[in-house]
């Protein structure tokens, strides 16, 4: 299993976007479609209110549309939000819950999701007299696929390794009442990790083989919405089962697709920095990024993980050349790609001349925002304010 995740904050897509996501996925031979998307009100939010007519008829035509490519489509519930977990027993939560998921699966998905993420820790508030989160969160997975008939995916609140000290036990206990039917989405050891083994992902005191799917933000932007990252898809090595969370934005999510398909050609990782970069530029090249987007691909690479020691911002070249490309890009590149990539583009441009205190203040006042400009401005002493020269 590999394809791709809806499960960003900050944008939604719409069907033909959707559409044009499935005709990626079948392009590059990847087979899965995850639909979960916070900005869903009705998928996370308003978990309890049902989608509509036109809404159903919309995804049944979109799970048509991605079974005659090949493609199967995973739908998820995310009810962990406010969830009552006194219902367990049989209250109005948990039906309301088989009910949202009974009815993705009638109008089309080939696989129901359950997502715990994200939430607040006051489980205390609502536990229904269940003295563990994890257990609680497994034992409503259960009853959700006792009830279906089916397996499920299912996230759990602690959903990557950095995110355990914060929740000491949930984990065990979660692996231990889950049913071994179901499977299992998390991130690795960290929520934007930079490599991803199948030891990473292996829950305390799980079985054996669980089914595990990784939930991967290499290249969402979400939780950093002025970056965007268009690198070698790499560091995922012996991982048979992935989803990428992407960005929300089409042409680049296509263009992200590309990459991890060539990663995969590669052997995400095996093959050697070079090969894996000239891949990635070939791949940008083929979706039509101008030759003068490699002189500033640093400043697009890769986020910074956990695991790197004290890590500096990337040093692009030259900057009367970086400007120079930069100016290529924003003014005489007009593709679909290049209208998602504008802010992105015109925002590093202001960084370098921040960088060189060559944008005048009154620039920065009408750029920046608020709290910023006054930093930039009001610099301590001994450092020069952005637009006073030396």
């Amino acid at each position: 299993m590999r394809g791709y995740l809806e499960g960003y904050y900050g944008r939604l897509l719409d069907w033909s976007a959707r559409v044009t996501v499935l005709d990626a996925l079948a392009e590059h031979g990847l087979d899965t479609y995850a639909y979960a998307p916070k900005e869903d009100a009705r998928h996370r939010l308003r978990w309890r209110d049902p989608y509509d007519a036109a809404w159903r008829s919309d995804f049944a035509a979109f799970c048509r549309a991605a079974r005659a490519r090949g493609v199967s489509v995973i739908a998820g519930v995310a009810p962990g939000i406010d969830f009552d977990f006194a219902s367990l027993a049989g209250g109005a939560d948990l039906e309301a819950t088989v009910d949202k998921l009974a009815r993705l699966r009638d109008d089309g998905a080939s696989r129901l999701m359950l997502l715990l993420d994200d939430i607040d820790p006051d489980f205390a508030r609502r536990d229904g007299g269940i003295a563990s989160e994890g257990e609680a969160h497994a034992r409503l997975a259960n009853r959700l696929g006792e009830r279906l008939d089916a397996a499920l995916v299912v996230v759990p609140r602690i959903y990557a390794g950095e995110l355990a000290d914060a929740a000491p036990g949930y984990l065990d206990d979660f692996a231990v009442t889950l049913d071994a039917r179901h499977a299992i989405s998390v991130c690795g050891r960290d929520v934007v990790a930079r490599e991803v083994g199948v030891a990473d992902c292996r829950l305390p005191g799980d079985i054996a083989d669980r089914e595990t799917i990784v939930w991967d933000n290499l290249y969402a932007n979400d939780y950093c919405p002025r970056r965007l990252f268009v690198g070698p898809w790499q560091g995922r090595v012996g991982i048979d089962r992935l989803l990428l969370n992407a960005t929300g934005w089409p042409a680049t999510d296509r263009l992200q697709l590309a990459l991890m398909a060539a990663g995969l050609d590669d052997d995400a990782g095996h093959a050697d920095a070079a090969r894996r970069e000239a891949s990635a530029r070939e791949v940008r090249r083929a979706h039509g990024v101008p030759a003068a987007f490699e002189q500033i691909a640093d400043a697009f690479r890769h986020p910074v993980t956990n695991d790197r020691a004290a890590p500096l911002p990337v040093q692009l070249g030259d900057p009367a050349a970086s400007l120079t490309a930069l100016d290529e890009l924003l003014w005489r590149w007009k593709t679909p790609l290049s209208r998602e990539w504008y802010p992105w583009l015109f925002g590093l441009r202001h960084d370098l001349l921040i960088a060189a205190n060559t944008l005048p203040a009154d620039r920065v006042l009408k750029t920046q925002t608020a709290p910023l400009a006054r930093a930039l401005l009001h610099r301590p002493a001994g450092s020069r304010a952005v637009g006073v020269p030396a």
